[in-house]
């Protein structure tokens, strides 16, 4: 069985080709009107990288200036006359691919955005130019305000048209035929002075010679030394990082007879988000907030944020899904439909955040079991279960329940709270993820008349340490404010809930000695 599986996936990229081959055909065809769907800076980007050898420098900033004025069509026209003439369809259909709008890559040209198209990209020799797409990556890793800041400071000797303007758009403007890697050098050198050395990493292996100055020379070894230490590059500035907190609390009726799968209100879950979002704001992420989604809406969202410029500048992904889950590791959206957490990864993937950690805390039962405890003592408390010590990952492992709390929220959300408030600007995330295992796997409640306990779980491809890094104190005011505010609302519920419990009492008291004296 596994030699045929194994066949079979050899013979997968097949298909690729067929299929790039109709995406180029369509473009040739259909070209003008599914580029017209790009913005003016995407557009710019696309120009950028589909225009190999000398093309760039004949036509670049001619088609740029289309642009500028609006003359989109004319502009799209000629660039697949000329992507056809430079290398084929093929670095046209990249291009798309490298942007990110892999919607236009399914929706327009059919293309599958999958592992195998991925893989394809990977290995393709001969499209996209290598140092074009390290431009790209620098000119995506910068905000407009610092594309500004560096042309106005380190690159005076360029011409620029003014503030605003997509940096391809003012290296095109400065390129000849023969001053590319003159160009090149300059931006790189401009780029170590500003100590932007993840992104003068990436074109460092396109420079003709090492870089002079002393300080910026040092600067560079030390990002190296970073890289050697296999840490991912930490944040230069705010935010830190971005969080996408997925909240779906109701869910609509069930609309068949089928359709009958048990997706209760999850109540509490409003604690874990204002939970996670104190604590993510401590570390300097913006934070954002996506309340009972649909399938549909679930899509555009991500399709938005894909071309969010903020992906370019932070450092980190974080994405917080808190729902209904399934043992097949599907996760329920409002409407009932549900995708899988593979799917959902891919909805979240931009070329902007290449190399950059993605990390994904998903607070969803994974199938209808309760994990059963082993007391070890007879004063019960030492716990452990089939499923501990084991190098794994998600709110619990495959198979069995998460447990939430109506009033203090879920078990796997607050202690992975806990072990960021504590340990995640000292430890590794990894090491993080380790702590709040620890700290579920010494939980033991009851539920349906049945004790149950709880372990999270891990699937890891990361390749370097993920280290976050306290926020200004602007932004952790901020979430400290959030977490304080929290614990105050939980101690006023507790004493409520408290005050109920004895005034039941009470009254049980009372009944019971007012039947007493009746009957005496």
């Amino acid at each position: 069985m596994a030699v045929m599986l194994d066949a079979a996936a050899i013979g997968v990229p097949d298909a690729i080709p067929r299929d790039m081959m109709k995406a180029q055909s369509k473009l040739r065809c259909e070209g003008t009107s599914i580029l017209l769907e790009l913005d003016e800076c995407e557009a710019m980007s696309v120009v950028f990288l589909a225009l190999q050898g000398n093309l760039l420098a004949r036509h670049g900033y001619r088609l740029s200036q289309y642009l500028c004025r609006g003359q989109a069509k004319e502009a799209f026209e000629q660039l697949v006359e000329l992507a056809e003439e430079g290398g084929g369809g093929g670095v046209l259909v990249e291009a798309l691919y490298i942007i990110g709008r892999y919607d236009l890559l399914e929706d327009h040209l059919g293309l599958p955005v999958n592992f195998t198209l991925h893989q394809f990209f990977k290995r393709e020799i001969g499209g996209v130019e290598p140092d074009r797409k390290a431009m790209y990556c620098v000119c995506a890793g910068m905000a407009q305000e610092q594309t500004d800041h560096l042309l106005a400071t380190r690159l005076e000797d360029w011409c620029c048209s003014g503030s605003g303007r997509p940096l391809e758009e003012t290296f095109v403007r400065n390129l000849t035929g023969i001053n590319y890697h003159v160009l090149l050098n300059q931006l790189y050198q401009a780029l170590l002075a500003e100590q932007r050395n993840s992104l003068a990493s990436c074109l460092q292996p396109f420079i003709m010679r090492p870089p002079s100055p002393p300080c910026t020379s040092r600067s560079f070894s030390e990002e190296l030394s970073s890289c050697e230490r296999d840490v991912y590059p930490l944040p230069t500035g705010y935010p830190h990082g971005l969080c996408v907190i997925i909240n779906i609390k109701t869910f609509m009726k069930p609309r068949g007879v089928e359709d009958n799968f048990p997706l209760v209100e999850r109540h509490g879950s409003d604690i874990d988000k204002e939970r996670l979002t104190g604590t993510f704001k401590l570390f300097g992420f913006h934070v954002m907030h996506f309340d009972n989604p649909d399938y549909q809406q679930l899509q555009q969202f991500f399709r938005r944020l894909r071309m969010d410029p903020r992906l370019a500048v932070v450092a980190c992904l974080a994405v917080c899904v808190m729902t209904h889950g399934d043992e097949n590791d599907n996760i329920y959206l409002h409407d009932r439909t549900c995708i899988s957490t593979t799917d959902l990864r891919k909805l979240c993937f931009s070329q902007a955040l290449l190399n950059k950690p993605r990390l994904y805390f998903i607070q969803a039962c994974r199938g209808n079991e309760g994990l059963r405890p082993i007391l070890l003592q007879q004063d019960n408390t030492i716990v452990t279960h089939s499923e501990s010590d084991c190098l794994i990952s998600a709110a619990t492992v495959q198979g069995f329940t998460a447990v939430r709390s109506q009033t203090e929220g879920s078990w796997y959300i607050t202690d992975l709270c806990q072990a960021l408030q504590e340990y995640g600007h000292i430890m590794p995330i990894k090491n993080v993820c380790r702590k709040t295992r620890q700290n579920l796997k010494s939980r033991m409640g009851s539920m349906n008349n049945t004790y149950v306990t709880q372990l999270s779980e891990e699937k890891v491809t990361l390749i370097r340490d993920v280290q976050l890094v306290r926020a200004e104190e602007e932004h952790f005011l901020e979430g400290i404010a959030i977490l304080t505010q929290l614990e105050v609302m939980e101690k006023l519920l507790e004493e409520a809930l408290e005050e109920v419990i004895e005034s039941q009492d009470n009254l049980e008291s009372l009944t019971s000695s007012l039947i007493n004296v009746k009957f005496s």
